[in-house]
């Protein structure tokens, strides 16, 4: 039986304290994601900028050959498929960046609920040893996520149709019964990927058996799995909203300061919020790692 969710979010939260580290490591996995998404954008704006700079000096006299230079250009087939090209490439290497970050972290964390911290060397271990499985459990999730996603649109789509075609009080409870799994279907398939990602980084299966046993774990406590996959969602949503929120009130306290004074504060607060979310992330982490791997201890008598 896995624990409660309170049991696993103690644990969890002892064994981030205990790795802190991990929390600096998962900061430079979240800035290296945005800067390989970032290259897209920086291309685009070169190339559009480039064709504006051609355009002035072709044409000097004509004010909006730019503007004519920068539409042709944005939709130009080379321009779109290098674009696309670049942020697909972006999105991937981040993907895989995070799974292997996940792939040593998960080990670290278990370890330090354990009482047995392997430190740097079992990130390393889990990292070159793990990456393959978890890999493949990442895959087989964002297949179920995807099935899950159409399922839901077809859901919301279906209800909304019925409920458009005819106003029957007798519809109402069948209409909200799709809503309401149009929610919790994806909800639901999200916590246990995330656990059969965190259970084949942590015990070592493979993708097939770490989605087996998740979903089993899963349906013996399916609301601490929920709970925790909505909440870890919440917190990472509002809280490192919250820290640059706070962060443009401070710049907002100077307006008429220069931009290079600012720099530094908000520069220091946009690093804090992306700390806080790789924070709420490893929380996360270890405490779906819990409940896909650990056990309830049961008083004896």
């Amino acid at each position: 039986m896995p624990p409660s969710l309170g049991v696993a979010l103690g644990l969890a939260l002892r064994g981030v304290v205990r790795e802190a580290w991990l929390v600096a490591v998962g900061l430079a996995v979240g800035v290296l994601r945005r800067l390989l998404v970032l290259a897209a954008a920086v291309y685009a704006w070169a190339f559009l900028l480039k064709a504006a700079i051609l355009a002035v000096g072709a044409r000097p006299l004509d004010p909006f050959a730019p503007l004519a230079a920068v539409l042709a250009a944005a939709t130009s087939p080379r321009f779109l498929l290098v674009t696309l090209g670049l942020w697909a490439a972006g999105v991937l290497a981040g993907a895989v960046l995070r799974v292997a970050f996940l792939s040593g972290a998960a080990p670290v964390l278990a370890a330090a609920m354990a009482g047995a911290p392997s430190g740097p060397g079992g990130f390393v271990a889990g990292v070159a040893y793990g990456a393959p499985r978890v890999i493949g459990a990442a895959l087989l999730g964002l297949i179920a996520e995807l099935g899950g996603g159409l399922f839901a649109v077809a859901l919301v789509v279906g209800a909304v149709r019925v409920a458009g075609a005819q106003a029957s009080p007798l519809l109402a409870a069948p209409v909200a019964l799709a809503l309401t799994l149009a929610l919790a279907v994806p909800l639901a398939l999200s916590a246990g990927v995330d656990a059969a990602v965190a259970r084949a980084a942590v015990t070592g299966e493979g993708p097939l058996q770490a989605f087996a046993a998740a979903t089993r774990r899963f349906l013996r406590r399916p609301g601490a799995f929920l709970l925790g996959a909505l909440g870890a969602g919440l917190a990472g949503a509002t809280i490192p909203a919250a820290v640059e929120a706070m962060g443009d009130a401070i710049a907002g306290l100077a307006p008429r300061a220069p931009p290079f004074v600012l720099f530094g504060p908000t520069l220091m607060m946009a690093t804090l919020a992306l700390a806080v979310a790789a924070a709420v992330d490893l929380a996360w982490l270890g405490t779906v790692s819990v409940l896909a791997c650990g056990e309830e201890r049961r008083a004896h008598s």
